[in-house]
C-alpha cells in the first residue's frame, strides 16, 4: 500500500511540475483576422488554421513561448497593436511606407501578388476602360484598398467599396453588388475560385507586381519600441527559413507559384 501511495504521490509531483512549467511559458499574443483563407481561417471546430497561423505557431515553438491568437477585423489590427492588445500582428500584412511610419516589421516572410476577379461574362478585362461604371470591392484597411482608391479616383468613373471582412466582399460579388474584387491571388483562389459557387468567376487583367503603391512583401508587424522582441522573432524566422519549414508549410496551402518565400 505504501508503495502504491508513493507512486501516486510521485506522479502528482511530476504532473504538478509539468503544469507549472507550462504555466511559466511566456505568452506571445498575436493579432489576426480569421476570415482570410488560406492565410488565416477557422476550422469547423473553431480552431484557427492557415499558413500564417502555422508560421506563428512554429515561431512560438522556436522561442519556447505559448502562442495566444487574438481575432480582430483587419483594419483594427494595427490600432490594436499600438494599444497593446497584442504583441504582433500576423495576418498577411503587406509592408508599406505608410505603415512603417507607425509600426516596425520583421524581416519579410514571403511575396504574394494581387489581381482582379470578376464574372466570366462581365466584360471586365482589367483595364480602366472596362471598369468604367463598375464597382470594385476591397478589404478595408488593406493595401488593395489603398491601391484601388489611388488608381480609381472619382474622375475614373470606377467606384471603390470597402468591406470589414473579405467574406462580405465575396458575398456581394456573387450577388452582383460589386462587379470585381481586388484580391491577394491565393485568397481569391481559396475563398472563391476553388469553390462550387466560384465556377462563374475568373482572374481578369494581369497580376500587380513591382508597383510603388502595392508592395508584394508580407511581414509580421511589431511596435517600434519592441526591438528585443523583433530580434528574437527575426532569429526564429531565419532558423525556420534555413530549415525549409516555411517552404514545406507553403506546400500545404498554395499552388506552385502562388507565393514566394523570401530567404
Amino acid at each position: 500500500m505504501k508503495k502504491i501511495t508513493s507512486l501516486v504521490a510521485a506522479s502528482l509531483v511530476a504532473l504538478a511540475s509539468f503544469s507549472a512549467a507550462a504555466q511559466d511559458k511566456a505568452e506571445l499574443r498575436i493579432g489576426a483576422e480569421a476570415a482570410y483563407a488560406p492565410f488565416e481561417y477557422k476550422l469547423p471546430s473553431g480552431e484557427l488554421a492557415g499558413y500564417d497561423i502555422d508560421i506563428g505557431n512554429a515561431i512560438c515553438e522556436k522561442l519556447a513561448m505559448q502562442c495566444v491568437w487574438i481575432e480582430q477585423p483587419f483594419d483594427s489590427l494595427i490600432p490594436g497593436l499600438l494599444a497593446r492588445k497584442f504583441d504582433l500582428v500576423h495576418s498577411a500584412i503587406t509592408v508599406t511606407e505608410e505603415r512603417k511610419k507607425v509600426i516596425s516589421f520583421t524581416d519579410p516572410l514571403y511575396e504574394v501578388t494581387s489581381q482582379l476577379v470578376a464574372a466570366k461574362d462581365s466584360g471586365i478585362d482589367g483595364s480602366d476602360e472596362s471598369l468604367k461604371g463598375k464597382t470594385v470591392g476591397v478589404l478595408q484597411g488593406s493595401v488593395q484598398e489603398t491601391y484601388a482608391r489611388k488608381r480609381w479616383d472619382r474622375r475614373s468613373g470606377v467606384r471603390v467599396t470597402s468591406y470589414v471582412e473579405q467574406s462580405q466582399t465575396i458575398a456581394d460579388l456573387k450577388v452582383g453588388r460589386v462587379d470585381a474584387i481586388l484580391f491577394e491571388s491565393p485568397n481569391a483562389v481559396e475563398g472563391l475560385l476553388n469553390t462550387a459557387e466560384g465556377a462563374g468567376f475568373i482572374f481578369v487583367g494581369e497580376p500587380i507586381v513591382n508597383d510603388p503603391i502595392m508592395n508584394n512583401e508580407i511581414a509580421i508587424g511589431i511596435r517600434k519600441e519592441d526591438t528585443e522582441l523583433k530580434s528574437k522573432i527575426d532569429g526564429a524566422l531565419k532558423a525556420l527559413k534555413d530549415e525549409g519549414v516555411l517552404d514545406e508549410l507553403a506546400k500545404k496551402y498554395f499552388q506552385d507559384g502562388e507565393i514566394s518565400v523570401i530567404k
